[in-house]
């Protein structure tokens, strides 16, 4: 990547002209960064936040790059140009960081460039097989059914409840690549598989397609909010962000704490920065800290909807439905494989074009 002059440059290179010429006292004083760096993002809320945290620092000049759809896009973008990818700094999180690792992208994370990350939980921290941190995790966050309850016509106790049909094309479902398709894993668990057993899930998807219940199948984040807040569906499974985005302007029930249902459970995931191999490595190791101090983290973290990543931040009132005592945890909640499934999404995809789409 080659790196762009600065406004801090352009000064000190054109200082002593302007001096000369006696205009000196005419150029504007400010503080200009002194590093440039292309850090991807989310869009919508996630850009906005960090945007704000990274105008309170004058150090790291920053070119947004937003994800197109799910995170996993990002992967061939930087395969088709490593090792000159054009990035830096990568929001990322548990089964496309892994990716990464597998690819070889990710430069290992040095705690003396990161000192904030000695605050965050070694469960959340992912490492490389010579136990190096790889990731630097931002959040805690979590993915669950859920649904509307203003327009949705029955209260949803069990995950076969999605097969009424009083719900005909009132339920919008993720295709396989976005959440990692964790949503049909959860489909499985309800007829007695997982992850490493799919094949129940595949017949329950099978069933709801036919069923006419999904009225639109969901690509990204955005279509989920938009389709839920405009009524066009009302029942979906996805990251709590989400919902909550809803949660501001209608009643939503979050599917996170059901008694009894083996498909109705939470999927934690952690959310992080990872770093890109390249000459700008440290700078983003730097930049990333700079969001993790406890008043950064805590802020971002309240703004996003997911549970900060720093342990001396406070986490927001609001998630209430997905902060779990461990005898909840235990009864209500799994973590994916997340190395397995990020290894097989690309092939379910393939499956659920030649055997689900055409059901729709």
């Amino acid at each position: 990547m080659t790196r762009k002059t600065t406004r801090r440059q352009f000064i000190k290179l054109t200082s002593g002209g302007i001096a000369a010429a006696g205009l000196g006292s005419l150029w504007p004083y400010r503080a200009y960064a002194e590093e440039s760096l292309v850090v991807v993002e989310w869009g919508g809320i996630y850009v906005d936040s960090m945007k704000e945290l990274a105008a309170q620092q004058s150090k790291f000049d920053i070119t947004w790059e937003l994800h197109s759809g799910g995170a996993a896009a990002i992967l061939p973008k930087i395969k088709g140009t490593f090792p000159n990818a054009p990035y830096d700094l990568v929001a990322s999180w548990s089964p496309v960081t892994k990716s990464m690792l597998n690819e070889g992208w990710l430069e290992p994370i040095d705690l003396k460039l990161v000192p904030n990350l000695s605050d965050v939980a070694d469960l959340f921290i992912q490492k490389d097989d010579q136990g190096r941190p790889i990731n630097i995790p931002r959040g805690v966050g979590a993915m669950a059914w859920g649904y509307r309850q203003d327009n949705c016509p029955i209260e949803i106790n069990s995950i076969d409840d999605l097969l009424s049909p009083k719900l005909k094309g009132l339920i919008m479902f993720p295709d396989p690549i976005l959440n990692t398709n964790v949503q049909m894993i959860t489909l499985a668990r309800a007829r007695g598989g997982d992850e490493l057993n799919m094949e129940p899930g595949w017949e329950f998807m099978k069933e709801l397609a036919e069923s006419g219940n999904i009225g639109r199948v969901a690509h990204s984040d955005a279509e989920i909010v938009n389709s839920l807040t405009s009524g066009e569906t009302c029942v979906t499974f996805s990251a709590q962000v989400n919902f909550q985005q809803v949660s501001k302007n209608f009643p939503v029930k979050n599917l996170t704490k059901v008694p009894g249902d083996k498909g109705l459970k939470t999927a934690y995931f952690t959310e992080s920065w990872v770093v890109l191999k390249g000459k700008n490595a440290q700078q983003a190791m730097e930049f990333a800290n700079y969001t993790m101090s406890p008043e950064n983290n805590e802020a971002f973290s309240r703004a996003i909807g997911v549970g900060p990543a720093n342990s001396k931040a406070k986490a927001s009132e609001t998630l209430a439905d997905v902060t779990m005592t461990p005898e909840e945890l235990e009864q209500f909640a799994f973590v994916p494989d997340w190395a397995y499934i990020g290894a097989e999404v690309d092939g379910w995809m393939k499956r659920w074009e030649q055997e689900i789409v055409p059901l729709l």
